[in-house]
């Protein structure tokens, strides 16, 4: 398929479905953390829950500007880029730097904001995909990963959130969740 065609709609539904499970997962996570246990963090460099939350709400909706603001793309996809941001989605053994948009700053002051926040911008996600004719025809830049295609920037939101839950239950089954959940 170029970037000239349409999207088919197995890649649609595969958006689609990546999107929906990685929020439902996202958002039980954040719903098992009280709010008296937000401040916890694994260490004293890393971001406690509420900024892990912040962060994922405000990459969220700068990833979806980003698509919908993006250039056309005339060249032809990297299928293969699509599985390797598939597999190290998740992969937290290799530490990231957050782009310094997604930092997170006090925007939002409890779980609930953060899950609002983000929830927000998911559902303007989903609408964009079930709406797209061809992510693939959009070049997004992302400050990380360098040049993708609109449907690449979907499937990194979507791993962004596997991710992120991840880190959220890595410290939840630290001694310092344990301390403020008693």
């Amino acid at each position: 398929m170029s970037s000239t065609s349409t999207q088919s709609v197995q890649e649609k539904d595969q958006l689609l479905t990546l999107l929906e499970k990685s929020e439902q997962r996202w958002l039980a996570v954040l719903n098992s953390v009280p709010e008296s246990a937000c401040a916890a963090k694994l260490n004293d460099d890393g971001w406690t829950i509420l900024q892990i939350a912040e962060h994922v709400a405000a990459a969220e909706h700068g990833m979806y500007r980003a698509i919908e603001l993006a250039a056309e793309k005339t060249s032809s996809p990297n299928f293969e880029a699509d599985q390797k941001i598939i597999q190290g989605g998740t992969n937290r053994t290799v530490k990231r730097q957050a782009p310094a948009p997604s930092l997170p700053k006090g925007r939002w002051t409890t779980l609930a904001e953060c899950a609002g926040m983000f929830q927000n911008s998911r559902a303007k996600t989903l609408e964009m995909v079930r709406k797209a004719d061809n992510l693939r025809g959009k070049l997004v830049v992302h400050p990380l990963l360098g040049e993708l295609d609109g449907h690449q920037l979907v499937l990194v939101m979507a791993g962004h959130c596997e991710r992120h839950a991840l880190q959220v239950e890595e410290i939840k089954a630290s001694a310092a969740y344990a301390a403020l959940n008693s």
